[in-house]
């Protein structure tokens, strides 16, 4: 039997090994550190810094009071965290095979953990995207392991439960610890909603809206036709694209092919201050995502959008669409069918009692499953199996 040793008080000590302190994190770190006593390793900073045009350094914002530590990587690899699953903790949490350094990580990770008669609890967002190739096949191959080997799985929704259960792990080890949103409604996001009005000329008009990287995967080159669809259905609706991305370019020449002029806004990336303004503004929101190599793990901005009472219409490459009740909040189309999300887009905004009905349902979804809490529910649960599990060993 394996009994894992605690700190004076009673509480397992947990090592986090984590890519990055994303904004939307950093209240769940901060409330689990708050819980536990846990030491936090964040080994990609600068990558991510480069992806989301973050500015972390060695110091985070807003992680004050928290055990953390940033470590640089040396030959595509952070030593510093391995080193540190060689000393002493209770439980290890983490875990990633996103890139070929990620994964030999967490192999060593795994090894080092196992020698010493720790548990291993995996943190992952994998879900079974339609793709079949050699690296998707490695993938699973990689996820199967270690999801089965784990002392227990915490994943975001049930998309990411029913992967790993069809690789052979137990479903009883698998808990949800959803993704959520630090954004929060502001009154000066009412101000900002009537000025982008007013400049905009946009009284009186239906506005649908999409924030993301402007990159493939967003799938933005299928939700353009599809909106041109809906202006010869009604001449009311006004498309806003917020974000920035290689396929800008390629994106406003397929909108002016299609004759869109100014009833499409490319705002390019907006000050964080200004998102929840544009949430307001909106009739509905749209993520259109596509398959590619990967698809869309789990996209805060469906939250952020439920959060401020909006209809929610994403396609089914979408990791989170679980948070998408069908005909209660929103609509899931197929991906690349632009008939199919003009249709859905078509239906919520020619029935104002239905988008004012699906945009409560949407804010009682975020209420009941989607905060802070029901995260650290979930990690307790995981925790919870774990100790049960070695007590019985």
């Amino acid at each position: 039997m394996v009994v894992a040793t605690r700190d004076n008080k009673g509480k397992p000590r947990i090592l986090l090994v984590h890519h990055t302190a994303m904004w939307y994190r950093k209240p769940f770190f901060k409330d689990l550190s708050q819980a536990y006593p846990v030491q936090f390793l964040f080994t990609n900073v600068k990558g991510y810094n480069q992806i989301y045009d973050t500015q972390l350094s060695q110091k985070i914002p807003g992680m004050d009071g928290v055990n953390y530590q940033v470590v640089p990587r040396k030959w595509g690899l952070a030593w510093g965290a391995i080193k540190r699953v060689m000393g002493d903790y209770d439980v290890f949490l983490g875990g990633s095979w996103d890139t070929p350094s990620d994964l030999i990580e967490t192999i060593l990770y795994f090894v080092l953990v196992k020698l010493k008669k720790k548990p291993f609890i995996l943190w992952r967002e994998d879900w079974d995207w339609k793709v079949n190739s050699a690296k998707r096949r490695l993938v699973k191959l990689f996820a199967g392991f270690f999801g089965r080997q784990a002392d227990a799985v915490l994943v975001p929704g049930s998309k990411h439960q029913q992967f790993f259960s069809k690789l052979g792990v137990s479903p009883e080890k698998i808990f949800t610890m959803p993704n959520v949103s630090n954004i929060t409604l502001k009154d000066e996001d009412y101000l900002h909603r009537d000025r982008i009005i007013r400049e905009n000329d946009l009284e009186g008009k239906k506005i649908v809206l999409f924030v993301g990287r402007l990159i493939d995967l967003k799938g933005v080159q299928y939700l353009l036709p599809a909106f041109a669809m809906l202006k010869k259905r009604m001449d009311n609706v006004v498309l806003f694209i917020l974000g920035e991305g290689e396929c800008r370019d390629e994106l406003e020449s397929i909108s002016h092919n299609l004759e869109l002029g100014k009833d499409v806004h490319f705002t390019g990336n907006i000050h964080n201050d200004l998102l929840g303004a544009y949430y307001l503004l909106c009739n509905v929101f749209v993520l259109p995502s596509v398959t590619t190599y990967y698809a869309d793990a789990c996209p805060l901005v469906v939250n952020e959008a439920m959060y401020f009472a909006k209809p929610v219409v994403t396609s089914d490459a979408v990791g989170n669409t679980f948070m998408i009740k069908e005909g209660i909040n929103g609509f899931v189309v197929e991906e690349r069918n632009t008939e199919a999300l003009c249709g859905a887009l078509h239906r919520i905004l020619s029935d104002d009692a239905l988008e004012e009905k699906m945009g409560k349902a949407s804010k009682e979804i975020i209420k009941e499953g989607f905060t802070y809490q029901n995260m650290m529910e979930g990690f307790n649960q995981a925790l919870e199996y774990v100790y049960r599990n070695e007590k019985e060993k």
